[in-house]
């Protein structure tokens, strides 16, 4: 047996001294202490669970009772006016986009748009935003964006250019 192993044998501690035999001591007693509470305060008492007896039908049900009413924090009032704030914004933007006239439509990037001068043609408009691109492939992307069956413009007309 290692030294200082201690074996619990019916109430008596076998301790085995360093290269001795092994000796029988009592094992020391545990002793509880026990003492007696005071009787809990009535404030403190749990109430015993009282059970209503089920209705007989589903008419007899009584009404349940009402909810209490909603209090706010400070805290809550702020972020309802905040709320409310953002909805009447998003509702005034959207209505004044949508209620807008056509003439400030959106446009896609990169388009803009010529008014027709006297004595202006579709080629020389073509010519000027042209750049390096073929006349011919900008003339028909100009019909094309404008609806035009064919190359007669008039003065004062507004052409959408790509």
């Amino acid at each position: 047996m290692a030294s200082y192993a201690a074996l619990r044998v019916s109430g008596t501690t076998a301790v085995a001294e360093r290269g001795g035999p092994a000796v029988a001591r009592p094992a020391p007693r545990v002793e509880r202490h026990l003492r007696v509470l005071p009787p809990v305060p009535a404030a403190y008492a749990v109430p015993p669970v009282r059970r209503t007896p089920r209705p007989a039908s589903p008419v007899a049900r009584a009404e349940p009772a009402p909810l209490p009413r909603l209090r706010l924090t400070a805290r809550g009032r702020r972020l309802v006016v905040v709320l409310v704030l953002a909805l009447t914004v998003g509702v005034v933007s959207v209505g004044t986009a949508v209620l807008r006239g056509d003439g400030d439509r959106l446009q896609l990037m990169g388009t803009s748009s010529v008014v027709v001068q006297p004595g202006d043609t579709l080629w020389s408009i073509a010519r000027s935003v042209a750049d390096d691109r073929d006349v011919r492939e900008v003339i028909h992307s100009i019909r094309q964006a404008n609806g035009l069956e064919s190359g007669d413009i008039a003065p004062g007309q507004v052409l959408q250019l790509p």
